[in-house]
């Protein structure tokens, strides 16, 4: 089970950072972005992220977020429900 809680606010964690990086080009007036949902192109936050001197990290911690949330998500949803052997009686 915590396995699964962890995945969630790792997950969490990253869906607040990329609403956040959304909400930035949007107070640019790059509308765009909140509405396009999972296919947004980061290339053109880099694009706009160099003109207006933000930091580039932010990006790639997200990214780790997700990656590591889905894996510790799989690795407790294994755990929770039981993928030990059966023994045979």
């Amino acid at each position: 089970m915590p396995l699964l809680i962890a995945g969630g606010v790792l997950l969490g964690s990253g869906i607040a950072l990329d609403l956040s990086f959304r909400l930035q080009m949007a107070r640019l007036g790059h509308w765009a972005p909140l509405f396009k949902g999972g296919s947004f192109n980061y290339a053109e936050y880099h694009r706009v992220r160099i003109k207006q001197g933000w930091a580039k990290w932010p990006v790639y911690v997200m990214w780790a977020l997700y990656v590591c949330g889905i894996g510790l998500l799989v690795a407790g949803f294994f755990a929770y429900f039981g993928t030990q052997p059966q023994r045979g009686v």
